[in-house]
């Protein structure tokens, strides 16, 4: 089921090995600037560059001014709500909405301070609304704009938000004991 959602998306794999590098140059320096341990910046840089290649690359090979001509602009407004269970327990474009988002909330809960994360989180929260601002404005991208996918994404922020709220007591207390050199005595 993956590869016939992904197999749709030519642009996914070597978009992602292209958001690697990104990820491995710069996770020390955001690292830094969100007083969050590299792991979190390169989760989180790693995680944007995924939203960027599975929102807003295009759907199909070739030149993007070929098919751009023939796309109407368009966001579907309707069917706004939330999904059932059973829409997220496969894989299939609604479940990864949800999944492209949860390492992002993740990452941007785990950021230093509570005001960084507050902050990033923030920031993070107006990601989905970008996605579909872009792509409104460019429909050649061959990705369609709705509603329904911002809520989609504001859940998968959510439940990675909560998850990383959950862990960064225990990841900072295991960050502190490691700097501190105490490491677990072996069995």
């Amino acid at each position: 089921m993956i590869k016939a959602v992904l197999g749709t998306m030519p642009m996914f794999w070597p978009g992602l090995l292209c958001s690697l590098v990104p990820a491995a140059l710069l996770n020390r320096v955001v690292g830094r600037w969100l007083r969050a341990h590299w792991a979190v910046a390169f989760v989180l840089l790693l995680a944007l560059g995924g939203l960027v290649t599975l929102t807003l690359l295009p759907d199909a090979w070739g030149p993007f001014w070929a098919y751009s001509g023939r796309a109407a602009r368009h966001c579907d407004l309707t069917g706004f709500g939330l999904r059932p269970l059973r829409a997220f327990t496969t894989v299939n474009p609604t479940s990864l909405d949800v999944a492209l988002f949860v390492p992002i909330g993740l990452a941007a809960a785990l950021a230093g301070t509570r005001a960084r994360a507050a902050a990033v989180l923030l920031g993070a929260t107006a990601l989905p609304f970008a996605v579909e601002a872009v792509q409104y404005a460019l429909p050649g991208i061959g990705h369609a704009c709705t509603a329904q996918d911002v809520l989609d994404s504001l859940l998968g922020l959510a439940l990675g938000a909560a998850a990383g709220l959950l862990a960064g007591p225990v990841a900072r207390a295991g960050v502190r004991s490691l700097r501190a050199g105490e490491f677990p005595p072996h069995p």
